[in-house]
């Protein structure tokens, strides 16, 4: 069953919250000379779940287009005329791996207890995690901070490191590649080049588009958060995000707080 957010003084008038009721797109397929809707998915599994119950159902697919968030972020990129390449998760630990070990020597990097400089994965999976739940901007690194120093010792200095060992590291993976670190990072550039072209760069990659359909959620990251949030903010584009069931009233009840930033995009690194 469907349920909508109660938008008032908490999301702006284009955004609605769904948990489940993806089911509602069959009823807006059509036939139509080029794509209006565009159907956003965090897994490639997941549109081709839609597009096949698009043909179960015998409906057409003219009215969709289908994409991930990245693949998004590229086209609003190439719209500006923006670099789209980032390095890859493989060259990234290889980078992070060279990183620690001259770290050995002179240390750029703070560990928290217990992680070795051998360790480069797990030393990822930390600048990854931090990423998704801060996107970097400077309010949630704040808010980082604020609640490690209210935690017991020694918790309050372990979450404290795992926040400077991701922002060490970060800093660190810049220094050495022009790309983007990652394609969140892309993610995030585009963020910021839909703020600052007015919204300019999103109607030149998708000047037919008419809805956005962000589905297939049970989490949702920071950076998606402040993707759709400069979207609305720069463009009359309709936002609907469907959350899966498990987890969607909790997300439904999450969502506004996830908007409550100024400047979406903008990063701590200055």
């Amino acid at each position: 069953m469907q349920r909508e957010h109660t938008r008032a003084d908490t999301l702006p008038a284009q955004v609605t919250l769904h948990v489940g009721a993806e089911l509602e797109l069959l009823d807006r397929a059509r036939h139509t000379p080029r794509p209006t809707e565009l159907v956003v998915a965090p897994v490639e599994l997941h549109q081709r779940n839609v597009q096949r119950r698009l043909r179960e159902a015998r409906e057409p697919k003219d009215a969709f287009e289908f994409d991930d968030v990245v693949g998004v972020s590229r086209s609003v990129l190439r719209a500006s005329d923006a670099s789209t390449t980032a390095i890859d998760r493989i060259d990234r630990l290889t980078l992070v791996r060279e990183i620690l070990g001259e770290s050995a020597s002179a240390p750029s990097v703070s560990l928290p207890v217990g992680t070795g400089a051998h360790d480069p994965q797990h030393v990822e999976q930390i600048r990854t995690e931090v990423e998704t739940i801060t996107n970097y901007h400077p309010e949630r690194i704040a808010a980082w901070e604020d609640a490690a120093g209210d935690l017991y010792a020694p918790i309050d200095a372990d979450t404290a490191a795992l926040l400077d060992t991701a922002l060490d590291v970060e800093r660190a993976l810049r220094a050495q590649t022009a790309k983007a670190v990652s394609e969140t990072e892309l993610v995030r550039r585009a963020t910021r080049e839909l703020t600052a072209t007015d919204g300019t760069a999103w109607t030149g990659a998708y000047p037919e588009t008419e809805r956005l359909s962000l589905m297939g959620l049970s989490s949702i990251s920071a950076t998606v958060a402040d993707f759709l949030h400069a979207l609305v903010a720069a463009t009359t584009l309709d936002v609907h995000v469907y959350f899966r069931e498990v987890t969607g009233e909790y997300l439904e009840q999450r969502f506004p707080s996830l908007f409550d930033i100024a400047e979406p995009g903008v990063e701590v690194f200055g």
